[in-house]
């Protein structure tokens, strides 16, 4: 479950987090300071993880296409079927 909370798998989980503390988290830490750190500090969280994350569709985006990754498929109508049979 770690994985899933602190690493890329987060998309979900860490605004559900964002949200739950904002809403409920007074009723659970009682010191403000604490619960507007906490607060504050899952922002920031989420604010780096969409960083990483539009950093690494940008980087796929705009890597130039070489020859290597080209295929090129010719289709051919084949007319004589007992050859293939």
């Amino acid at each position: 479950m770690p994985q899933v909370v602190w690493l890329g798998q987060s998309g979900c989980l860490l605004p559900m987090f964002i949200i739950f503390n904002l809403f409920f988290g007074r009723l659970f830490i009682h010191s403000t300071a604490i619960w507007l750190g906490i607060e504050g500090l899952l922002i920031l969280i989420f604010i780096l993880q969409m960083h990483f994350f539009l950093r690494k569709i940008g980087s796929q985006i705009n890597r130039p296409q070489g020859r290597s990754e080209i295929i090129d498929v010719e289709g051919k109508v084949v007319e004589e079927r007992d050859k293939l049979k």
